[in-house]
């Protein structure tokens, strides 16, 4: 038993000392890299707040006027945590990974790093949503795209379909596959027809309000059976914009 219990303490001082170790302070910025986790590369969401910001403790909720909120000084980083069922959209549970304040080690470590936070969306506790902007993690959507520029000439065969896309800071990558109205015209006439294709596209988008998206896109369309044998542009690449709708912002 007291072997065991000798054991308990080496592995709890040994994860206590590697916390506070990975914990890093140059010029007044403060990294956790338990939590970090490579934010640049991170598949959650993870958000910058542009001017200073309260979050409040776990087991407070939103609406409670009484909480005794944390004040996240600007330019903090944080991300939601990996405990999706937490995550709802009036709330969400996020981790302080990267703070700017001038302080000791021990004292951001002890304020910032060592729990999660609510971060509220609605209620006596909102935060605003001029406060901060979406920098990392995935995104999905719906992708619209009004026309396609093929070799010099502009046709308008639209495509719509879902995409999924790496947010950073200033724009996203993103990937699409949908379906689209293709115009094509049978060999010998001037008869035109609409076939449906498929299309894969991948774009840099750029967010231009809460929700919409615009995108400079590149793909190709690929038609089967017959028409796709004869039809010129078969797996050609073309190049459009799009606008999209994100439903993860």
């Amino acid at each position: 038993m007291r072997t065991i219990k000798l054991l308990l303490t080496t592995l709890l001082v040994v994860s206590s000392y590697s916390f506070a170790d990975n914990v890093q302070c140059s010029k007044g910025r403060c990294v956790n890299g338990d939590t970090d986790a490579s934010w640049g590369l991170t598949f959650t969401p993870s958000f910058k707040n542009l001017y200073p910001i309260n979050l409040i403790n776990t087991d407070k909720e939103c609406n409670d006027s009484s909480a005794t909120p944390t004040n996240i000084p600007r330019n903090t980083y944080f991300k939601q945590t990996l405990d999706h069922n937490a995550q709802i959209d009036e709330e969400k549970i996020v981790h302080v990974y990267n703070v700017d304040l001038k302080t000791d080690k021990s004292t951001t470590t002890s304020t910032y790093f060592n729990k999660p936070f609510k971060f509220c969306l609605t209620e006596n506790n909102k935060v605003e949503k001029s406060n901060y902007i979406r920098v990392g993690g995935l995104n999905t959507g719906l992708l619209v795209i009004p026309y396609k520029l093929r070799k010099g000439d502009i046709y308008s065969d639209s495509a719509i379909g879902p995409y999924i896309s790496y947010k950073r800071e200033t724009f996203e990558l993103l990937a699409a596959f949908g379906l689209s109205k293709i115009s094509v015209s049978e060999v010998g006439t001037d008869k035109v027809e609409t076939e449906d294709g498929l299309t894969l596209a991948l774009g840099v988008n750029f967010e231009i309000s809460k929700n919409w998206d615009i995108a400079l896109i590149v793909g190709v369309d690929h038609l089967s059976g017959s028409k796709g044998d004869d039809w010129e542009f078969q797996d050609e690449p073309w190049v459009s914009f799009a606008i999209g709708y994100s439903f993860t912002r």
